[in-house]
C-alpha cells in the first residue's frame, strides 16, 4: 500500500519569539510516576534503544548522560543500548524488525523513516504520545514525518545545515575573517581564494570548500541542498521525479565538477573526512548541521578554544534569492511490533522533552524540533545557537516520502562521480542516473 508524505516544500517557519507554553509532557522537570511504563508490579522493564550516537565519539558522551538521566527518573525502565554504526543502520534496523527481534525504539532520520515506513514497522505517534506532543512540532519537521496524515516519527534533532568558515585560512587567503560569504558567487569566489594557498606547512593540501562526493546516500542529500539554492527540485507535488526538469541540476553539478576537478574541494570526501579537515585547519568552508561545534571541538584536539578559530552563519544566498539548505533531521521512532510500547513512548517523551534538550543542547550545541523548547533562553543563548535557529526558518524537508528515497540519494551521487571521474558532461551525468531513480520511484 503506497503512503503519502505530505510533505511541505516550503520554508520551515519557525517563531522563536513565540510565547512558550509549559506543558505537562514536554517543559516540566518533574519526573513521571515511578512505575509509569514499568510492568504494574513495579518491577523494571527493559526496552532496547536502536541508535548511532553512542558509538560516536562525539555523541557517546552525551548519549550516556541522557540514558542515565532517563533512567534515575523512570527507576523501573532499564535502556539497553543497541548501538549501530550509522552506515549500516537503516539495513540493520530492517534485517532485525524483519527477523522478529525489532529495538523498542529506534533512531532515523528523513532518509531511514521512509524506508521503515514503507516496512510497515512504525507506530502511528499521535495516540502513543499525545496530541501535545505533536502539535508543538515545528512545521517543516512535522511536515517531514507525516504518511498519510499520520505522524510516524517524532522529530528530535532538525540539524539544519549552515555555514562554517575558517577564519585563519579566510586572513591568509586576504579575505576578512569576520565576514562568511553572502552570496554562492562570493561562496565559489572566497573558496577558490583560499584553495590558492595551496599547501599548509605540513604539506597537507588546503581546500576552499568540502563538498561531499563520496557515493553514499548522504552525498545526494547534500548535492541535493546545493541544487535547491540553484532552484531545483527533486520532485513535483504528486511525488514524480522532476530533478532534470530545467538547468538547476546541471549548474549543480556544472559546479562540483569546477570545485573538484580544479581542487577547490577534495574528490570523494565523505561528511568525516570534511569534518576532519575542518578541524585540522585544512579546509575553509564547510556547510555542515548543528553539531558541528562539538566534533569540531573533539577532533581539533583543542575543545572549545578551538572556538575562536571558525564562524557560523546561515547558508548564501543562491538563484532562488533566499538561504536555501535542508533539514538533516534526527528522528526518533516507536516500533509496531515492539514489546514495550508503553516504556518506549516514555523514553521518546523524555528524549524531547525540556530536560534532555538542554543536556544535549550543553553538550552538542542540539537545536529543538519543538516550538516551545526552541523558543527558550536557554535554547538561544549564544549566536551560535540564534544562526540555527534563524537557519531553521528557510530550511525545507527532505522530499522523502517514497520507500526508495535513501535508494536513490545513492544513486544521485553517482552524477558526481561521473562528471568528476567519468568525465562526463552534466547532462550525460543526469541522462545516465535519472532513469535509474525514476525506475525505483516506479
Amino acid at each position: 500500500m503506497k503512503r503519502k508524505n505530505k510533505i511541505i516544500m516550503g520554508a520551515a517557519a519557525v517563531s522563536l519569539m513565540a510565547t512558550m507554553t509549559a506543558c505537562s509532557t514536554g517543559g516540566n522537570t518533574t519526573a513521571p510516576a515511578k512505575d509509569a511504563g514499568g510492568n504494574k508490579d513495579g518491577k523494571p522493564v527493559e526496552i532496547t534503544f536502536a541508535n548511532w550516537i553512542s558509538v560516536e565519539d562525539a555523541t557517546k558522551d552525551a548519549y550516556a548522560k541522557l540514558i542515565a538521566d532517563f533512567e534515575q527518573k523512570h527507576p523501573t525502565i532499564k535502556v539497553k543500548s543497541l548501538g549501530i554504526p550509522f552506515a549500516q543502520f537503516k539495513d540493520q534496523v530492517l534485517v532485525n524488525s524483519a527477523g522478529g527481534t525489532p529495538p523498542d525504539v529506534t533512531m532515523a532520520n528523513q532518509n531511514f523513516t521512509a524506508a521503515f515506513a514503507g516496512a510497515n514497522i512504525t507506530e502511528p505517534l499521535e495516540e502513543a504520545l499525545g496530541k501535545e506532543f505533536v502539535d508543538d512540532i515545528v512545521a517543516g519537521s512535522r511536515a517531514g514525518v507525516t504518511y498519510s496524515g499520520k505522524v510516524m516519527a517524532m522529530p528530535w534533532a532538525p540539524h539544519p545545515n549552515a555555514l562554517f568558515w575558517n577564519k585563519t585560512l579566510f586572513k591568509k587567503a586576504g579575505l576578512d575573517p569576520e565576514k562568511p560569504p553572502k552570496t554562492y558567487d562570493e561562496l565559489i569566489s572566497y573558496a577558490k581564494k583560499i584553495a590558492a594557498l595551496g599547501k599548509d606547512e605540513k604539506g597537507n593540501p588546503i581546500y576552499g570548500i568540502g563538498e561531499n562526493s563520496s557515493t553514499e546516500s548522504y552525498t545526494g542529500n547534500m548535492l541535493l541542498r546545493t541544487a535547491l539554492s540553484y532552484g531545483g527540485k527533486f520532485v513535483d507535488d504528486k511525488g514524480a521525479v522532476v530533478y532534470d526538469q530545467g538547468s538547476a541540476l546541471k549548474d549543480t553539478l556544472a559546479y562540483y565538477k569546477d570545485m573538484i576537478n580544479n581542487k577547490v574541494s577534495p574528490k570523494g570526501a565523505a561528511m568525516k573526512d570534511l569534518r576532519g579537515m575542518f578541524a585540522n585547519g585544512t579546509l575553509g568552508i564547510l556547510i555542515d548541521g548543528d553539531f558541528g561545534r562539538s566534533s569540531f571541538r573533539t577532533m581539533s584536539g583543542k575543545g572549545e578554544t578551538f572556538d575562536k578559530e571558525w564562524g557560523v552563519s546561515i547558508v548564501p544566498v543562491g538563484k532562488t534569492g533566499r538561504s536555501e539548505t535542508v533539514f538533516t533531521e534526527h528522528q526518533l521512532i516507536i516500533t509496531k511490533t515492539g514489546k514495550q510500547k508503553a516504556a518506549a513512548a516514555e523514553l521518546v517523551k523524555y528524549l524531547v522533552s525540556k530536560d534532555a534538550m538542554l543536556i544535549y543542547h550543553k553538550t552538542n550545541g542540539i537545536m529543538s524540533s519543538r516550538k516551545s523548547i526552541a523558543a527558550l533562553p536557554e535554547m538561544n543563548e549564544d549566536d551560535y545557537a540564534k544562526v540555527f535557529n534563524e537557519q531553521m526558518k528557510t530550511a525545507s524537508p527532505l522530499p522523502a516520502a517514497n520507500p526508495k528515497f535513501d535508494n536513490a540519494m545513492k544513486e544521485s551521487s553517482d552524477m558526481i562521480v561521473l562528471v568528476t571521474e567519468g568525465n562526463k558532461s552534466p547532462e550525460e551525468a543526469i541522462t545516465t542516473v535519472i532513469s535509474k531513480i525514476k525506475d525505483l520511484y516506479k
